[in-house]
């Protein structure tokens, strides 16, 4: 009976198209396809009644596949955060397996936990893995894995990532185009060389002293002085006091309006800390000209805004007092010099730029072509937090002008959509929370357009969001927690 089953899985395995009875999950260990070895099958009542199929591609990228019993006949492939480096998968956050879709993660070849970087020091394959490899290896291994399973292959394939995930989501538009139908790419960490020449600059302005990372150049009152500020001078400009700006980008805020009249103190800022703001809003420079996008205003006092990404302070004894100098050392360290001990107060923007030569094209999906995705019907949805302080919402509406500039037919598949007061992916005093796997599924499967869609606060009511770059107009009346008070323009 048994080998009987295993027959018949592999049969189906090759034979695309087979219709039969959903293959009992202990049977699914008899999967084979080139290179994969399935490592466990299991049944699992949480979040739903599904199988969970793990396995290993290669000698190092390990993934798994939730499969849940009540299918709706598509498949989801998740992205990682970070550095990646457990099998994860982003499209679980969205609950993929209880509105019945197969879904998929990865590791992308290596272990760590998000942020350390030591897997890559001379490992070039586990960086390719990472970089694309990986995500492309398990979504066709895993599109096999729901043939296997159900009988038939995926009527429809999704993407879904936010951060590391977001820029997985465009490497797969880009590079390979034909393995989804639809991509949502939330804030998309697109430009390698870019935002790690922002940590590091950023990370050198706050923590010039390599052996003091318990005291940040900003201190959190001077963070808190500055959110105040910016507040009272942009918070009305779209016409509702609610502490959170509809675009931030319009906020001509200086902080120079801040500086100290004597002594330096908490609320008043000194030469160098002004310069130190300004080194997070205006961007690196290079050469007295603009190397990289800056950060808007906004999140300047949250923990999890520039506290927590880029400012600080760390505890006593951090050894990483921000997520900008954990990632920006890690990628410098084991991507770029190979060199454990090398220190950020070494880091030079034009000796970067040529580090990143071959590291660039390789991390960074760049490419403003998405003629190939588009053909055969691809849709990408972009969303990003007016507040994110990991990853510059101007990086992404530079992507997506680069898009529409090199064809503006590519307006009718894709869209980008930003969060007031949202934080990195999520979080914040804004509306964070949209259906997005919904708006893309219905967007793939025939639907119009996304051009308004509804975003929820976490403390309750919603407001309108509106594809860029239009932007969600107050009427003036009411509490900023309705829909119906926005019109998008």
């Amino acid at each position: 009976m048994i080998r009987s089953a295993l027959l018949t899985l592999a049969v189906s395995v090759i034979s695309a198209g087979t219709a039969r009875a959903q293959t009992a999950c202990a049977a699914m260990t008899g999967f084979t396809a080139p290179d994969v070895k399935i490592t466990a099958a299991a049944p699992l009542t949480d979040p739903v009644p599904l199988c969970k199929v793990e396995g290993l591609i290669g000698t190092e990228i390990r993934f798994a596949v939730w499969l849940p019993d009540t299918w709706n006949g598509k498949f989801v492939m998740g992205g990682q955060g970070g550095f990646a480096g457990t099998v994860e998968s982003q499209a679980l956050a969205f609950h993929g397996p209880q509105q019945g879709y197969a879904v998929a993660g990865t590791d992308t070849g290596h272990a760590g936990d998000g942020v350390d970087g030591r897997w890559a020091l001379g490992h070039p394959e586990r960086v390719v893995n990472y970089a694309h490899a990986a995500i492309h290896r398990v979504t066709v291994t895993a599109k096999a894995i729901v043939q296997a399973r159900y009988g038939r292959a995926p009527g429809k394939a999704y993407f879904t990532g936010c951060s590391n995930g977001g820029r997985q989501a465009l490497m797969s538009a880009q590079r390979y185009p034909d393995d989804f139908d639809a991509i949502l790419a939330g804030a998309p960490a697109q430009d390698w060389r870019g935002l790690i020449a922002a940590f590091l600059t950023i990370t050198k302005a706050m923590y010039p002293d390599p052996g003091k990372l318990t005291t940040p150049t900003l201190s959190i009152g001077d963070q808190q002085a500055i959110q105040k500020a910016v507040l009272a001078a942009c918070d009305r400009a779209d016409g509702l006091a609610d502490g959170v700006m509809t675009d931030p980008s319009t906020c001509r805020f200086d902080p120079k309006v801040l500086a100290c009249r004597g002594e330096n103190q908490d609320g008043c800022l000194s030469p160098a800390e002004i310069a130190a703001v300004e080194t997070i809003t205006k961007g690196p420079m290079l050469d007295g000209k603009p190397y990289f996008v800056g950060f808007p205003f906004g999140a300047e006092a949250d923990p999890r805004g520039w506290g927590g990404w880029l400012v600080g302070p760390g505890a006593a004894g951090a050894t990483r007092p921000t997520l900008a100098y954990g990632f920006g050392l890690d990628f410098e360290r084991y991507f770029v010099r190979q060199d454990p001990t090398w220190s950020y107060t070494d880091f030079d923007l034009a000796r970067f730029t040529t580090e990143m030569k071959d590291l660039q094209p390789l991390l960074s999906p760049l490419d403003p072509d998405l003629s190939a995705f588009r053909r055969h019907g691809g849709k990408l949805l972009l969303y990003h937090g007016w507040s994110d302080a990991a990853l510059s919402p101007f990086m992404t509406t530079r992507y997506v002008d680069a898009v529409v500039a090199r064809d503006a037919g590519a307006k009718a598949d894709v869209r980008l959509f930003l969060l007031p007061g949202v934080m990195h992916c999520f979080g914040g005093p804004g509306p964070d929370r949209v259906d997005w796997l919904g708006a893309l599924d219905a967007w793939a499967g025939g639907g119009k357009a996304p051009d308004e869609l509804t975003a929820g606060f976490a403390t309750g009511g919603a407001r309108k969001v509106c594809a860029y770059p239009k932007k969600a107009v107050f009427s003036g009346s009411g509490d900023g927690k309705s829909p119906d008070q926005f019109e998008c323009r």
